[in-house]
């Protein structure tokens, strides 16, 4: 049926109509090709993730090309760059033809159909290759905006997300930013998910050194616990410290002193924290260090806790060694001789804790049950290696005294330590 309204010759529609964008958002009033002045900052913030089953009465009766469909409004192809179309999908019928009505709802439609190509590999790559002037950037901008969570945590369409961002200007970034916080929090929301933390990851680089990487560290630090106890969340949490400075990083930095305790003595959250305190830039990072060192006897005996406590041992910091030695005195018989304790004061023999285990060991009248113990024997063949380095004469004292009880070490895991005794003499 045809129409003057919407003519199905696409020769007539080059002789109406001229191929720049300008013209077609002149010519079609409900085309509309934002500019950075044109979409206010709160527009079509819907606050829920779109239906992925969207349809809204518009329909394609193929799939096509991108080529394709820009082609139908202009009669022509229309140059938006160099070479910008060479590997387009063109395996498009010859009887393709978009069914659509150009009303209120035009707009939004043909959104609906840039992002189901966006998530699509090659569909992906094509939209990339127009985001090569502030023309085609600032078309593709307004046809993304109201789908861009969407976008951002689709296996393919997180790479046009990227893509764009790197490309868009500060207005732009501030438009995206609160269509990612306002109603809802979708900045924590797409960092638990594999690709949506990708994005986030990206955004935060793309953000290094504007004032709205500050919006992006509120959003974090508000679900800093959650995240740290995530196994993907934590990830952008880790972004953040590795690529912006410390005080940017503050209020993560505050969380984390202040949900420290809870965190390591849960599986992931102790991972995540090993993983902090090694990252963790400015003067919060003694602060915090300070707060595991004061708490070390008690998470060394931990499940989870005892790995935080070995990674500050590693980290070698005088200081806090030396804190953590002091307060772990009087439990190194204890903890040698539990799973969790033993690789804790394993990490104090290989450090400058050395003299203090041995000498609490020699003390004690159960330096031989450590000796058998499934875990205590560990520690002593750490002992008798480390002291043979370094302390000659902690070891002799060390052999001496466990010489004594040979025949008793004969059975069991002591048979472990008589083996290492043997080794060094």
């Amino acid at each position: 049926m045809e129409s003057s309204t919407h003519p199905q010759n696409p020769n007539t529609m080059a002789s109406m109509y001229s191929s720049s964008l300008e013209a077609l958002q002149l010519r079609f009033e409900n085309l509309h090709l934002f500019d950075n002045s044109s979409l206010s900052l709160n527009a079509s913030s819907t606050g829920v993730f779109p239906d992925p089953q969207r349809n809204h009465g518009l329909a394609f009766s193929r799939v096509g090309s991108f080529r394709s469909c820009l082609d139908y409004f202009t009669g022509e192809s229309m140059n938006l760059g160099s070479s910008m179309f060479d590997d387009v999908n063109s395996n498009v019928s010859p009887g393709f033809q978009p069914i659509f009505s150009l009303d209120s709802e035009y707009s939004y439609g043909y959104s609906n159909r840039v992002i189901d190509m966006a998530k699509t590999e090659e569909g992906s790559k094509d939209l990339q290759k127009l985001l090569s002037n502030s023309t085609n950037n600032n078309m593709i901008f307004s046809w993304v905006f109201d789908f861009i969570v969407e976008l951002m945590i689709d296996q393919s369409g997180r790479y046009l997300f990227q893509k764009l961002i790197e490309s868009a200007d500060e207005t732009q970034l501030q438009m995206i930013l609160e269509k990612l916080l306002v109603p809802h929090n979708y900045i924590y929301y797409a960092s638990l998910l594999k690709y949506g933390s990708c994005s986030i990851k990206k955004l935060i680089t793309v953000l290094e050194k504007s004032p709205l990487i500050t919006c992006v560290i509120k959003a974090l630090s508000d679900k800093f616990e959650k995240l740290m106890m995530d196994p993907i969340g934590h990830y952008v949490i880790f972004e953040c410290l590795d690529v912006l400075d410390s005080q940017t990083n503050d209020p993560l930095n505050i969380q984390a002193m202040k949900h420290c305790l809870e965190l390591v003595r849960h599986e992931q959250g102790s991972v995540s924290m090993s993983g902090f305190v090694t990252r963790i830039k400015g003067p919060r990072r003694d602060q915090l260090l300070k707060l595991i060192s004061r708490n070390s006897a008690f998470l060394a005996q931990d499940p989870t806790g005892n790995y935080v406590v070995q990674c500050v041992i590693r980290l070698q910091n005088p200081a806090m060694n030396d804190q953590i030695f002091r307060n772990l005195e009087g439990y190194y018989v204890k903890l040698s001789t539990t799973k969790t304790g033993s690789y804790v004061v394993e990490h104090c023999l290989l450090s400058s804790g050395l003299d203090r285990v041995i000498n609490e060991l020699l003390r004690s009248d159960r330096l031989v049950s450590v000796a058998k113990d499934r875990y205590g024997n560990y520690v002593v063949q750490t002992a008798l290696k480390e002291s043979k380095k370094r302390e000659i004469s902690l070891h002799g004292s060390l052999v001496v005294k466990l010489e004594q009880h040979l025949k008793c070490l004969q059975h069991g895991y002591g048979r472990n330590v008589v083996s290492v005794l043997r080794s060094l003499q």
